[in-house]
């Protein structure tokens, strides 16, 4: 780290597996540019999300705390002035700048960036696009340069490969306006940028060449995949077994589809490796920590399922990639591997301490998240890593993971689940019975209890389930 306080930049993407990137050895896809920059940093293997959903694991990866302890609003959106790792920064001297897709609601919302360039998907939002009174910048681009909307005033618009100018799509909008924000801003002032990709997530069009990258031919479908959910309890089955517009099932009459859609999926995350290449090229990282990770997972045709329905958090979903490089992780055995769990949201302490400020947003509360920049420039302090992570609170399904083991309950009549990550990595053996296991259910059982106890969602449960009963509803069977 040099004297002055280093630029920090936050990257991400949307609804990518944590095992989409070169560097996950099997990966089909192809990230050369983040696998450099994975390369010369620290990796973290197993790097939990707050939430299986978009606006939840947003709102932590900017407040550093698990979302139900946060005050939200419509779209379970973060209100306005709660306290972000930018507005803790803009306050100690940061320009801050975010750019693509971050789902505030309003789009426009301040939560502490003095320069905001938002692109989004409408179909995260309620409501028919074309009757609202305000859009993202994206559109607003769209428009000044005499271009229709393909998001909601084209029809077609949005089948692969992207039928426009490439430069006009989502990927390219994000690299190009990351690079304005490089080439404007101050130079004798820090800067703290969010670069924000809104794919892989679907609609599922990269332009070409990207569309026709990777061979659906060779992209990995098994049917049959939805065996791993046999020994789960019942509701897990039946949650899993459902089928519907947002429970999208693998058919087997559909296997060139899928196979098709992870093509897609594949050239997307690797048109976003390619954007990455030039922003990466602006930047100093002798004096720029660069954090990356993803917002959640996707199932991606496991467990019988594609996209992110039913929000368990399964480590399809839950588990997504990161890594940490530049500033004080340069020449600190670069490309370790760090296996213990984490959470994405640890970057917020992270960064704040990298600027030298208390990496606590808000005093008397510290956060959810942990500090690790000790752990990035020593790595002999790897067991500062021992802790119990913890995923998806507001979706009603709570997650805790505490080294190789990994504990999920169903809340409505508290259905459980204990996988052992080291010998069962598909997470299909129940071991929630198993007696000599007993210490370790217990004692993450008991972080859900404590997190559960201080959250809205404790009461709101309690209050249904007492209708329910008050009704005669009898017990799973």
């Amino acid at each position: 780290m040099t004297s002055s306080r280093p630029d920090i930049v936050l990257v991400m993407t949307d609804q990518q597996r944590h095992d989409q990137v070169g560097w996950w050895p099997g990966s089909p896809v192809r990230t050369p540019n983040l696998d450099r920059l994975a390369g010369r940093g620290v990796i973290f293997d197993a790097c939990y999300s707050a939430s299986t959903t978009c606006v939840p694991a947003r709102t932590s990866l900017l407040t550093g705390r698990l979302d139900h302890r946060v005050v939200t609003g419509p779209n379970r959106a973060l209100v306005p002035g709660q306290p972000t790792v930018a507005r803790s920064l803009r306050e100690a001297g940061y320009q801050t700048a975010l750019v693509g897709k971050m789902h505030f609601t309003p789009m426009r919302a301040d939560h502490g960036f003095d320069h905001l360039a938002v692109a989004e998907h409408f179909t995260a939002y309620p409501g028919d696009p074309s009757g609202w009174a305000a859009y993202d910048h994206y559109h607003d681009w769209l428009a000044d340069r005499g271009l229709p909307d393909w998001r909601f005033e084209v029809p077609g618009g949005t089948r692969a490969p992207y039928p426009f100018d490439p430069e006009t799509h989502p990927t390219s909008w994000v690299r190009d306006r990351a690079l304005e924000v490089l080439e404007r801003r101050d130079p004798h002032r820090p800067l703290f940028l969010v670069v924000s990709f809104p794919h892989p997530h679907p609609p599922l069009n990269p332009p070409e060449p990207y569309a026709s990258m990777y061979d659906p031919a060779t992209c990995v479908v098994d049917p049959n995949d939805d065996r791993r959910n046999h020994g789960l309890p019942n509701l897990f089955r039946r949650e899993l077994e459902t089928d519907g517009p947002d429970h999208r099932r693998v058919r087997a009459e559909r296997l060139d589809h899928h196979r098709r859609d992870l093509a897609l999926t594949y050239g997307s995350i690797t048109q976003i490796d390619d954007a990455v290449e030039p922003i990466a090229a602006r930047l100093d990282l002798a004096n720029t920590l660069v954090w990356f990770t993803v917002d959640h997972g996707d199932y991606g045709t496991r467990r019988g399922l594609v996209r992110k329905v039913p929000w368990i958090p399964f480590d399809d979903l839950a588990r997504v990639p990161c890594f940490a490089v530049g500033g004080p992780v340069i020449g600190t055995d670069a490309g370790r591997r760090v296996a213990a769990p984490m959470q994405s949201y640890d970057f917020v302490p992270t960064a704040l301490a990298a600027a030298g400020l208390d990496p606590s947003l808000a005093d008397p509360d510290p956060g959810d998240g942990r500090d690790l920049l000790g752990v990035l420039t020593d790595p002999t302090r790897d067991e500062d890593m021992d802790r119990i992570v913890l995923s998806a609170f507001t979706m009603h399904w709570p997650m805790a993971r505490r080294g190789r083991f990994k504990y999920i309950r169903e809340m409505g009549w508290g259905e459980e689940v204990l996988f052992d990550l080291e010998t069962d990595p598909g997470e299909s053996v129940n071991l929630i019975d198993e007696p000599d296991l007993a210490g370790e259910r217990a004692a993450l059982a008991a972080a859900v209890d404590t997190e559960l106890a201080g959250s809205s969602i404790r009461a709101d449960l309690d209050a249904a389930i007492a209708a329910q009963l008050a009704q005669g509803a009898s017990g799973p069977s």
